[in-house]
C-alpha cells in the first residue's frame, strides 16, 4: 500500500501506471491466495460433490472443475516453456524484459498459448469422459455434509458480511 501511495508523489502518467498496477495486484491478491490455497488443498471431485449438493447449475460445475484442473496445468505449461527457452539459448532474464518486451512475450506467450489450447481441449475431453455432461443424476464417491462446525462458520461468515454492509452503507458504526 506504501509503495501505491509513494507513486502517487510523482504527477506522471509512469508514476499513475505503476501505482494503478500496485493498487489492482493489492486487490487481487486475497482472490489470489483463496484459489491458490483452494487448487492445492481442494479435490476436483470433492468440489464438484460440494456444487453439486448446493444445487448449482451442471454447466457452471463443469466449468469450476476443469478451471481447478486447468490452472495448475497452465503454470507448469509456462515453466516447461521458460525451461525450454533456456536451453535454447533464449534465456527470459530482467535484462532481455526491459530491453525487448516484445520479443520475450512472444517468444514466450506464442508456445504457451498454443500449448494451452491442447491442454484446455483435453481438459474439456477428459470431463466429457467422465460423464460430467450427462443428464442422469451424478453420482460421488464423496459424502459431503454440512456439520455443526460447518454452520457455525457460515453464521459467522454472514454475521461479519452483514456488519460490514451495514457500516459501509451507515447503518451501523
Amino acid at each position: 500500500m506504501a509503495a501505491g501511495y509513494a507513486f502517487l508523489l510523482f504527477p506522471n502518467a509512469a508514476a499513475a501506471s505503476f501505482a494503478t498496477m500496485i493498487v489492482m495486484v493489492r486487490c487481487v491478491f486475497c482472490v489470489g491466495m483463496f484459489a491458490s490455497t483452494m487448487i492445492a488443498t481442494t479435490r476436483v471431485g470433492e468440489l464438484a460433490c460440494a456444487l453439486q449438493r448446493a444445487h448449482l447449475p451442471r454447466h457452471g460445475i463443469i466449468a469450476v472443475c476443469v478451471a481447478l484442473r486447468f490452472f495448475p496445468t497452465m503454470a507448469g505449461e509456462f515453466r516447461a516453456v521458460i525451461e525450454a527457452l533456456r536451453v535454447r539459448g533464449i534465456a527470459i532474464t530482467l535484462k532481455s524484459i526491459v530491453t525487448q518486451p516484445v520479443r520475450v512475450m512472444e517468444n514466450l506467450l506464442v508456445p504457451v498459448m498454443s500449448r494451452l489450447s491442447i491442454v484446455a481441449d483435453e481438459l474439456s475431453n477428459a470431463a466429457v469422459v467422465r460423464g460430467m455432461d450427462s443428464s442422469r443424476p451424478r453420482t460421488s464417491y464423496y459424502d459431503l455434509r454440512l456439520r455443526a462446525a460447518d454452520v457455525v462458520f457460515l453464521a459467522l461468515f454472514a454475521a461479519t458480511a452483514a456488519a460490514l454492509l451495514l457500516s459501509k452503507f451507515g447503518v451501523i458504526v
